[in-house]
């Protein structure tokens, strides 16, 4: 399993990192998690199209982490004909707008690319990738994702409960015995705060992406503190890291 880092940002533009977008290649399948930029032109930068995505999980409906999906449904609709995705999302009704809109730009949504509502549990497995969801406090409808495949655990945190987001929400998720990577966001809250759960239950790796200057000081005392212990980068464009 790779994953790419095709957008490591946070809400607010940056010059060199892009809205919240990863690429999972399994094998010979590939899948995006969040889509806060439109990925086709970094997907043919790699040598890829929108038809080789197999399905888009999306953490929650801000902007930064959905925002993308408008282009990528508009050049699935008129050009990459055999596309057909299935989109994960935690709320149905920004289709209902995406549709009007698509019906305005080019004709419509294909019936080809699918939408499913995100619930608590197994919300996808194709053999190759299963996808567990897992509720948040970020928003109402928020979630976190814990990925299988290929005998590897990998756990999303997405957008976490501001103010105590890794007390709140992280630590019931990291009880998980053998997460080969956890990709935790410190957009919302000191880093510093992942310590202790991280601490008591290790993943083999740890990434912190979505991360802002608000909290980048933070973000390097958490990776000081723990490096010797759990190997700890910070997400930028392009990153990628194999499992």
């Amino acid at each position: 399993m790779k994953l790419t880092f095709l957008g490591s940002g946070h809400g607010v533009p940056e010059p060199n990192r892009n809205y919240s977008c990863a690429l999972l290649e399994v094998k010979d399948k590939r899948y995006l998690v969040d889509i806060g930029m439109d990925p086709t032109h970094e997907l043919i930068k790699r040598g890829f199209t929108p038809s080789d995505i197999a399905a888009v999980f999306i953490t929650h409906t801000h902007g930064d982490h959905m925002n993308g999906m408008v282009g990528f449904a508009d050049i699935c609709s008129w050009f990459y004909k055999d596309a057909d995705p299935l989109i994960l999302i935690p709320r149905l009704d920004p289709v209902e707008a995406l549709k009007g809109w698509l019906q305005q730009t080019c004709g419509g949504l294909r019936e080809s690319i699918r939408f499913q509502k995100l619930n608590e549990g197994i919300v996808y497995d194709d053999g190759t990738l299963k996808v567990c969801a897992l509720r948040n406090g970020h928003m109402p409808d928020s979630y976190s994702f814990f990925i299988e495949a290929e005998g590897k655990k990998l756990l999303f945190t997405g957008d976490l409960k501001g103010g105590d987001g890794p007390t709140a929400d992280y630590a019931r998720f990291a009880t998980v015995d053998g997460i080969d990577l956890v990709v935790a966001e410190s957009a919302h809250f000191d880093a510093m705060l992942y310590l202790e759960p991280l601490l008591r239950h290790p993943p083999k790796k740890l990434c912190i992406n979505h991360y802002n200057w608000t909290w980048i000081e933070s973000c390097y005392h958490l990776k000081q503190q723990i490096n010797d212990k759990i190997p700890t980068v910070l997400a930028t464009d392009g990153l990628e890291i194999q499992l």
